[in-house]
């Protein structure tokens, strides 16, 4: 430890470090144990005795009869060591980001050898929540790429006509329990990080909101469309009834479950439960689909939906007991702040299912059942591509949640592996779109230029994309709402307005060009716009009131 201050060193017999008269005031009285004795200044040895000068002179090596050498003080070293011991001692309590980024100091470097018994996240927190993204993709993937099969699967064991009263059921339970949802799985990977102790009425909470909603809607819809009740219950209205209510209540939270185990650091079982729901789900088609054509169609989904539901929900109550016991006491934000963030994003949502939904009817409404039917096949790769981008990206919401301080970097990550993630995939699509649907049959190869005009629209969309995830983590849900519903917008606008030719005397491709240069058309503005336009660029974490 060095000593305050610069060391003197003096040469033999020069004077010592008091002033000549030993540090004694003589311009009045004179005591023997004065109180400004001079100190010697530190050294970097143990402290020891140190020779006063003589009083009235200034030679060394002499002191007064029975006064006592003066000890060295070593004030500096006893602070320091203080301090060190303070610090030691000291318990740095975890930065939760609920106000957005930079509004919390970052948390104390980490020392190498310490250990953190509560990372039960896989250790996604230092490398930008790959983990996080990966799984939500695979998520996604997993339940698109099994309702392709099913699709697929059911033209050929059940007549086309069934296959649209199927269709009719899962749309709309597809449609109320994405509606229901309220975007509270976004809102719940924002909040639980630093939730603690609240964790488990926070997460049930949503749920018991989420699936009365959900059972309620689905009850109105049911009563005013009776034809899905109906196939559903083989002919029975009351069964039929029972089970697109069970069905649209379950669905509702199926989604949620894996923002939750996400949030809580269970990312990999929501892959898991994701993966065995889709193999279940084409196993029960292949089992029931022969038997009782629409109806099996519909139990091969509304069964699993229920049971894994079921399931889910007690894994997650002790998961989330589990995570909750490892939290301090937690801090949520204001009911008032959570309805800013909620309410234009659940409408945002609204807007976003409208755009997977909306598109391939219209397409069919206008250019007939066979163009239509070629292009639900290609818009269903759209689909997939842009919903497992769209949860990849909300993985940032989670992980700029957990670490506030460096999101920045974390939206840097996530939209360099988003782009070398997806870009291949785009590139991939278009390049194999015609021996991927030859193998469907000679009437879907049409469909393949159409397919690559999607690809390219894609890649601008992946912009669009990136930036509303931004605007989620930044729990700026106005922003979010502005641009998803803008986009939106801009595509089924398209679909109506663009001029179609005839079906009658155009070739196939020809025919979706100009729709698909519609959808190319819109992804290119909005990227443009938030390229160049101050109005649409994101506010800061400052300006965002949620």
């Amino acid at each position: 430890m060095r000593p305050v201050g610069p060391e003197r060193t003096r040469a033999a017999g020069a004077p010592g470090p008091g002033p000549a008269n030993g540090g004694r005031d003589t311009s009045g009285p004179q005591h023997p144990e004065g109180p400004h004795r001079p100190v010697a200044p530190p050294s970097r040895s143990s402290p020891a005795a140190f020779p006063r000068a003589a009083a009235g002179s200034g030679t060394p090596g002499s002191e007064p009869a029975g006064e006592q050498p003066t000890e060295r003080l070593r004030p500096a070293h006893d602070r320091i060591r203080r301090n060190t011991i303070a610090e030691q001692r000291t318990e740095y309590l975890p930065a939760v980001g609920l106000r957005g980024p930079g509004e919390q100091p970052p948390p104390p470097p980490h020392r190498p050898g310490d250990t953190d018994g509560d990372d039960d996240d896989g250790g996604n927190h230092g490398n930008g929540g790959i983990g996080d993204g990966l799984a939500l993709s695979l998520c996604s993937a997993f339940g698109s790429v099994a309702g392709l099969l099913v699709v697929l699967i059911s033209t050929r064991i059940m007549p086309q006509e069934e296959v649209g009263k199927a269709s009719e059921f899962v749309s709309a339970m597809q449609l109320i329990g994405g509606a229901a949802q309220l975007n509270l799985g976004i809102g719940l990977m924002r909040w639980l990080p630093g939730a603690g102790r609240r964790s488990v009425r926070l997460v049930f909470g949503s749920l018991l909101l989420i699936m009365p909603l959900s059972g309620l809607l689905g009850l109105v819809y049911a009563v005013i469309v009776p034809s899905i009740a109906d196939t559903a219950g083989g002919g029975s209205f009351g069964w039929g009834l029972l089970l697109f209510v069970l069905a649209c209540a379950g669905w509702g939270v199926f989604v949620v479950h894996d923002f939750v185990m996400v949030a809580i650091g269970r990312p990999w079982v929501a892959v898991w439960r994701n993966g065995t729901f889709a193999v279940v789900r084409i196993g029960l088609l292949f089992v029931l689909g022969s038997a009782f054509a629409a109806q099996g169609l519909i139990l091969s989904w509304a069964v699993p939906v229920v049971l894994w539901v079921a399931v889910g929900t007690v894994m997650l109550w002790f998961m989330t007991r589990r995570f909750a016991a490892t939290g301090g006491p937690g801090v949520l934000p204001a009911r008032s702040t959570m309805v800013a963030f909620l309410a234009p994003t659940a409408l945002a949502q609204m807007g976003n299912a409208a755009l997977y939904n909306q598109v391939p009817l219209l397409a069919n409404l206008q250019m007939g059942n066979e163009i239509g039917a070629v292009f639900f096949i290609i818009w269903q790769a759209v689909t997939v591509v842009d919903m497992a981008a769209t949860f990849f990206t909300n993985s940032l919401a989670v992980q700029t949640a957990r670490e506030p301080h460096r999101a920045e970097e974390l939206a840097r990550l996530a939209r360099r592996r988003m782009l070398l993630l997806f870009v291949p995939v785009l590139a991939l699509g278009a390049a194999l779109g015609y021996p991927v649907l030859s193998v469907l049959g000679a009437g879907y190869t049409a469909g393949a230029p159409a397919l690559a005009v999607l690809m390219v629209g894609l890649l601008f969309r992946l912009i669009v994309v990136f930036e509303l995830a931004r605007r989620q983590a930044d729990g700026d849900g106005m922003g979010y709402a502005k641009l998803q519903l803008l986009n939106t917008g801009l595509v089924v606008g398209f679909a109506f307005v663009v001029p179609l030719p005839d079906p009658a005397t155009t070739p196939m491709s020809l025919v979706m060009l100009p729709f698909v240069l519609g959808y190319l058309g819109a992804q290119v503005l909005c990227a443009l716009g938030l390229k160049f336009l101050p109005a649409w660029q994101r506010r800061s974490p400052s300006e965002v009131k949620s």
